[in-house]
């Protein structure tokens, strides 16, 4: 499970995904909106998954969930899969009504440095889509700075580490692999 958040933006994050991570992240908003409705006990119907991970911690927030950032991610989202001329068939409609009983908090749990992490781990997955959708200033900024690992976002890294830092110094002299270094699990 993923929210990519490349930016805190919303729309921007939306326009950032390529094709295949953007229709994924659909269903992966409503999910992640599905386990908060869980673990708030809104949603009683015995399932269990998912509502421990990560990212569903993160959006929880202690029971201060960030729902109107999710919702508005999601709603990005399905605009950006539409612009791009695909058909969207996923919506919000069947958990709207859960939804309007959720006390959440304004803003996002999503910071600067978050961003900066997704970014680098979209990159890495998927190197000569990412290199392209980034600003040079960007670039520098993830060749010049060590990962901050997040649980559920980039800890996988640490796995990786030695293939990552080949990667970001062939990237420093302006070489690119198209390969991901993202391990298979």
């Amino acid at each position: 499970m993923q929210v990519f958040r490349p930016y805190i933006d919303h729309r921007k994050s939306a326009w950032f995904l390529d094709d295949l991570r953007l229709g994924k992240q659909r269903v992966e908003a409503k999910q992640v909106l599905l386990a908060i409705l869980r673990r708030l006990g809104i949603i009683n119907d015995g399932r269990r998954g998912w509502i421990n991970h990560p990212i569903v911690l993160m959006y929880f927030n202690d029971g201060k969930p960030y729902i109107d950032d999710l919702m508005n991610y999601f709603y990005a989202i399905v605009d950006e899969w539409e612009r791009r001329g695909r058909k969207n068939n996923i919506s919000l409609n069947d958990i709207e009504r859960y939804l309007r009983h959720v006390e959440g908090i304004e803003g996002s749990p999503v910071t600067p440095v978050i961003a900066r992490e997704y970014r680098r781990v979209l990159l890495l997955k998927d190197p000569c889509y990412y290199i392209g959708k980034l600003s040079v200033d960007e670039v520098r900024e993830l060749v010049n700075s060590e990962p901050i690992y997040f649980k559920g976002i980039n800890a996988w890294i640490k796995d990786v580490y030695d293939e990552y830092v080949e990667f970001i110094n062939e990237l420093r002299v302006g070489r690119i692999s198209c390969k991901s270094i993202f391990p298979k699990r």
